[in-house]
């Protein structure tokens, strides 16, 4: 049955005129009742759904934290969840032995939005491999969307095939508690709904509200202990943390590189804009949101030189996953342009998670445990070890 969403598309033409930044509380529960039945039951004709993304990107709205997040809070009641067993014991074991300082051993992820145009070599992802010896990493990741390579397309080239990315999300627990700190979750298994509407988005042409809510629908849920999330523009690094906020994360931080309209990762070159979650103190009361700390961070916050983001660019999924290869064996030197921009961002996952309280000592402690005595390698390797054996189970 078809649904007609032409009083909500009236609506925003209102708003927009009204030269309002903030929408109604009515407007907000319009579009995500639009997105319900978009994402549910493909019940809105293409044409409207087109309209809405429109105007949701040329109105500014889908820069709104709270429109934002009641478009999130679809996402993730559609989406496919990872099973996580709150009985499981060796998945209860592994937390406990990665427990340090003041991380817990929870879930973690570093992931960008994309699309800030400056096609960088694949940074969260050799993040995520570089930070598994010391977290619980759940990689959230997709396919290039507008750069050379995307999370999934390297990590198809370092695997050597795809299936790597056809893990069935009933054995990401198992992995995690059997074989490795390290999961990927390759989005387009998880999200379904955003298959019917590929074509259309396409033919728009232009980023929507689906290309910015994507790191913040992750498959564990709110099972989540940190995250460090990248934005392609400076405008959207409060609307995502006052996201994260309203859902309740207590540790995580927002980045967005000052480079040109903004980089979606720490940037090598110079100045990058955060916006970090500082969980509630201790006997707060329960529920007590985290506070938002704006701040700035440098390459020498972590020790290390700036570089031209010229130096940095992404080459093919297996030009890059031969880099990555070399990185894990040891044999990129610190000073290296892509190093260095690994290690600042490796680093501050790190400091969010808590493992660690300093930007420094996060450097130096993946380079001495990830990367010298060959630690993330070791995860890597493992997680290769748990994509076969579920394989064998299939």
């Amino acid at each position: 049955m078809s649904v007609s969403i032409t009083p909500l598309l009236k609506l925003i033409a209102k708003h927009h005129e009204s030269a309002n930044d903030t929408p109604s509380e009515t407007l907000i529960a319009d579009v995500q009742a639009a997105f319900a039945a978009i994402l549910n039951q493909n019940a809105v004709p293409a044409t409207q759904t087109a309209a809405l993304l429109t105007a949701l990107t040329f109105s500014n709205l889908y820069c709104n934290s709270q429109l934002v997040g009641a478009v999130v809070k679809v996402m993730r009641d559609v989406g496919i969840k990872v099973p996580i067993d709150a009985g499981d014991t060796a998945l209860a074991a592994k937390k406990a032995q990665l427990k340090r300082h003041n991380y817990h051993g929870g879930f973690v992820d570093i992931v960008g939005t994309g699309g800030d145009g400056h096609n960088t070599f694949n940074v969260s992802t050799t993040s995520a491999l570089l930070a598994s010896p010391f977290l619980l990493v759940t990689k959230h990741g997709n396919r290039a969307a507008t750069s050379l390579s995307g999370s999934s397309d390297m990590i198809s080239a370092l695997a050597g095939g795809p299936h790597v990315l056809q893990v069935p999300p009933a054995s990401v627990a198992t992995i995690l508690a059997q074989h490795s700190n390290l999961a990927f979750l390759f989005a387009q298994n998880y999200h379904p709904a955003l298959g019917p509407l590929a074509g259309l988005r396409k033919e728009l042409g232009f980023s929507t509200i689906f290309n910015v809510i994507g790191p913040l629908s992750h498959p564990i849920g709110d099972d989540i202990e940190a995250r460090l999330l990248g934005v392609k523009n400076r405008q959207l690094g409060k609307v995502f943390a006052e996201v994260l906020q309203m859902m309740g994360c207590q540790k995580g931080m927002v980045v967005c590189g000052d480079v040109g309209a903004g980089l979606d990762e720490i940037s090598p070159v110079g100045r990058t804009f955060c916006w970090r979650l500082v969980s509630a103190a201790k006997g707060s009361p329960a529920g007590t949101q985290a506070s938002i700390v704006e701040m700035e961070l440098h390459p020498s916050d972590f020790g290390l030189g700036v570089h031209p983001l010229d130096e940095c660019k992404s080459r093919t999924p297996n030009e890059n996953a031969e880099i990555v290869k070399a990185i894990l064996k040891g044999e990129v030197p610190v000073g290296n342009p892509i190093m260095d921009y690994c290690l600042m961002n490796t680093a501050a996952l790190l400091v969010v998670s808590g493992v660690v309280d300093d930007w420094k000592e996060g450097v130096d402690l993946v380079v001495k445990e990830s990367i010298s005595k060959k630690g993330a390698l070791k995860q890597w390797e493992g997680y290769l070890a748990g994509c076969e054996a579920a394989r064998s189970l299939a």
